[in-house]
């Protein structure tokens, strides 16, 4: 076991690095992000989302969707805020892709707001990072078809962007457990995308299925939260109805509780690379190219999320 723990990052420096600056009485400052998200397919975006809202520690400055019908989705991005007192959050579409299958988006169905921004995901993250001035960390927790088209359009955002914490990839095992590592959705759906991502010398930190694919919450914690009547839990109680299936899985809320809290965590610099299947791979005697999350204590993680999206109900 010691020999284990010898190999993962656990030094008190990086938790403290990951935790964002402190200002001069030692108070940590919100850490600037801009989530990217293809929230409306699974749950998890939702309740990434919804972490985020509930989370002090972070300053969402911005959100942009990707994939599918993306401005169906960045209605419903903009009416969760709405319905969390954050309709200051501008929201912007990326490309529309493939019709893909995304029922929880009837939930917004003729929502407007002036947080729908008519420019670009492009555009806004572009006017985010500059506006930063090398501070903001991007959330990728769908498809990298956002991030890589920056890159490729403005290249010199890669020098202004301080990391991206990203939910995709799997190093060790897949979905199931005992499975070999699978071509995870989010790398797969774009694997050019994450090609330019994970080559682009921007700081990553990854939380792969070898993690975020033990994370269910079961049915005892969705009652607990469900039955507050907080906008929050009746937004997730909505959206969790027109999803449709029992047990959410919190692939996305890990990639954001990664950078509250890096201790969720045993994490391993690794150098990873994609193939054009999607599949990850870590590279031996490459210089690491990201931070990758490999083991966690599950029953830890949702007690760290409930005591966040449902404090009061916490016991």
């Amino acid at each position: 076991m010691m020999a284990l723990k010898s190999k993962f990052i656990i030094l008190p420096l990086v938790a403290l690095l990951w935790a964002g600056c402190f200002n001069a009485l030692g108070a940590a400052r919100p850490i600037p992000i801009v989530l990217d998200t293809d929230i409306g397919s699974d749950i998890d975006d939702a309740f990434a989302l919804d972490l985020i809202l509930a989370s002090p520690e972070l300053d969402l400055r911005a959100v942009t969707t990707v994939s599918g019908d993306t401005h169906a989705r960045a209605r419903l991005a903009a009416k969760m805020l709405s319905e969390a007192g954050r309709g200051d959050v501008p929201v912007a579409a990326g490309e529309p892709g493939a019709m893909l299958d995304i029922a929880q988006t009837k939930w917004a169905d003729g929502f407007t707001s002036p947080a729908l921004r008519s420019e670009s995901a492009l555009e806004l993250l572009k006017v985010q990072i500059d506006r930063a001035h090398g501070k903001i960390t991007l959330v990728p927790i769908g498809p990298l078809t956002n991030i890589a088209a920056l890159l490729k359009q403005y290249p010199a955002m890669a020098k202004k962007i301080k990391r991206i914490a990203l939910m995709g990839g799997s190093i060790a095992r897949g979905y199931y457990p005992n499975s070999p590592p699978s071509a995870e959705y989010n790398i797969a759906a774009d694997a050019a995308a994450a090609q330019t991502v994970f080559s682009s010398g921007i700081p990553i930190v990854m939380a792969p299925l070898d993690v975020t694919a033990r994370l269910q919450l079961d049915e005892a914690h969705c009652q607990r939260l469900f039955a507050l009547h907080g906008p929050m839990p009746q937004a997730l109680r909505a959206l969790y109805a027109l999803w449709g299936h029992p047990t959410p899985t919190l692939h996305d809320p890990m990639a954001v509780a990664l950078l509250i809290n890096p201790g969720l965590c045993q994490s391993k610099p690794l150098h990873v690379e994609i193939d054009a299947q999607g599949m990850t791979r870590s590279i031996e005697g490459k210089p690491p190219n990201a931070t990758v999350a490999l083991d966690t204590d599950p029953a830890k993680f949702i007690e760290f999320y409930m005591s966040r999206a449902a404090p009061s109900s916490v016991r």
